[in-house]
């Protein structure tokens, strides 16, 4: 019973194609991490913790539980154990959340060979807490999800501080405390992660009693504006973050939040000064790792787009915003007041590196026109191929709207050559040809702008674009 109860979670959430190709880039991770090289030490220190605290938050942030609206009308009120239920949820997790963490960490394995025991333990103690993490916070209040989400960072970014308890530490020096840290986090976040799941419809319930119960703070008024006004004044001035359960793209369990531009813009000054302070005047970076770590800032970056773009669409209702104007105007207006909001969020930090490349770090040029024109022109380009290959409407906020296919990935192939774009460039600048990666650069800049400008003033791809909202049951 348990299996077929497993099979029937698995195969409602997940594709068959999309389970073999997930087994396959885990298999390919797995062999590059054993085959790869141990000369690049510098870029997994950096490389390594960063992107521990990137898998670490995310399942607290983004949407939580890969929980179907049907589970609660026909999965939640079958007569099987709590404890089958909340292992075959579980896994569910692990394929959602815990793997991504193998997918990309596991290339680092190549510079833990000697220590190699006691990184297995790390990153399966890891694996386990990035599952837990989603059911153990998703019924939180937003404030103690962020309390937990900026505290679980600073203790995986402590590593850089040369602190050995962190989660992070093995890639500093400390592989016994860190495998010490992980699994003793493990072991409080699994046990938390199988008590939640264990009662998830009791605990649905009153998350979305909480939700649906709340009081109106703001009303938002838009008389006396023009059209174009209003649409600037709720799509420009107010910035959506987005998130949804499983990062590869598909849809799932989901949170929107609003935060006012001006608000945000305050919040990223501020960002933008201790960076130019910690990357000019503080930190005595080894040659090169400055830019090691300005890459791997770019890859957080283009990761940042997806909050940015999630419910671009999936927010909007056709006959309320699409009807008012002609549509494909309407669709050009929104995104480009989005795209100008994302730019003008980002301004303070592409500054800021171009203050770095007046003290001399050639990376810091390229950084900051990728932040200022890359990634706005790039949040269009996602939209557009999401709308085309997996467009779907948020209609209730706690559920996942269906299941991961192989056609939800295709929303991330616009960041892959931006990637591997930032990769060149840096190897460009490795091999001491800075104007080399500076042209590829403005070349980046020049063409991912051209085709964002092209995709929303072409009328005719508006159009498409419509049809398929309508064809995919937007309303």
């Amino acid at each position: 019973m348990f299996f077929k109860l497993l099979k029937f979670v698995i195969l409602s959430r997940f594709s068959k194609q999309l389970l073999a190709v997930m087994l396959l880039l885990l298999v390919w991770a797995l062999f590059i991490s054993s085959e790869t090289g141990s000369s690049s030490g510098a870029l997994y220190y950096y490389y390594g913790p960063a992107f521990m605290t990137f898998f670490l938050i995310l399942p607290i942030m983004s949407g939580g539980i890969a929980v179907l609206k049907s589970d609660r009308d026909f999965l939640f009120t079958l007569p099987v154990k709590r404890s089958d239920m909340a292992i075959s949820l579980f896994i569910v997790q692990l394929l959602s959340f815990g793997l991504i963490i193998i997918y990309v960490v596991a290339y680092s394995f190549s510079s833990l060979k000697s220590v190699f025991a006691y990184a297995l333990i790390d990153f399966i103690a890891l694996v386990l807490t990035v599952t837990s993490l989603g059911p153990v916070s998703y019924s939180f209040k937003t404030i103690w999800r962020i309390l937990l989400a900026v505290a679980l960072a600073l203790w995986s970014l402590s590593a850089f501080l040369g602190f050995p308890f962190s989660p992070a530490a093995i890639y500093s020096g400390h592989p016994l405390y860190a495998a010490v840290a992980s699994t003793v986090l493990a072991a409080v976040t699994v046990p938390l992660a199988f008590r939640s799941l264990s009662r998830v419809d009791l605990d649905l319930m009153k998350t979305f009693t909480r939700f649906s119960s709340g009081n109106v703070r703001h009303v938002r008024r838009f008389s006396g504006m023009t059209p174009m006004h209003a649409l600037f004044a709720e799509n420009y001035f107010t910035v959506e973050v987005s998130g949804r359960m499983n990062s590869i793209g598909g849809g799932g369990s989901y949170r929107s939040g609003r935060f006012k531009l001006t608000n945000g813009v305050a919040v990223t000054t501020i960002v933008a000064a201790v960076y130019y302070y910690l990357f000019t005047f503080k930190l005595n970076f080894p040659l090169h790792t400055e830019e090691i770590a300005i890459m791997i800032l770019s890859f957080y970056s283009v990761i940042f787009i997806l909050f940015f773009t999630m419910g671009v669409l999936g927010n909007e209702r056709l006959w309320l915003g699409f009807m008012t104007r002609n549509p494909a105007r309407y669709l050009r207006d929104l995104l480009m007041a989005k795209s100008l909001s994302m730019a003008t969020l980002l301004v303070p930090l592409a500054i800021a590196n171009f203050l770095i490349a007046y003290h001399g770090d050639e990376q810091a040029l390229n950084f900051g026109l990728f932040l200022m024109v890359v990634i706005p022109s790039l949040m269009i380009i996602v939209v557009y191929m999401s709308a085309f290959l997996y467009p779907f409407q948020i209609k209730e906020e706690l559920s996942m709207p269906g299941q991961f296919n192989l056609r939800q990935m295709g929303t991330l192939l616009p960041a892959l050559p931006a990637w591997f774009l930032i990769a060149i460039s840096f190897a460009a600048l490795e091999a001491g040809m800075g104007l080399l990666a500076l042209i590829i650069t403005i070349a980046t800049s020049v063409g991912v702008s051209g085709l964002a400008i092209g995709l929303i003033y072409n009328k005719s791809i508006g159009r498409k674009v419509i049809d398929r909202l309508v064809a995919a049951g937007f309303v």
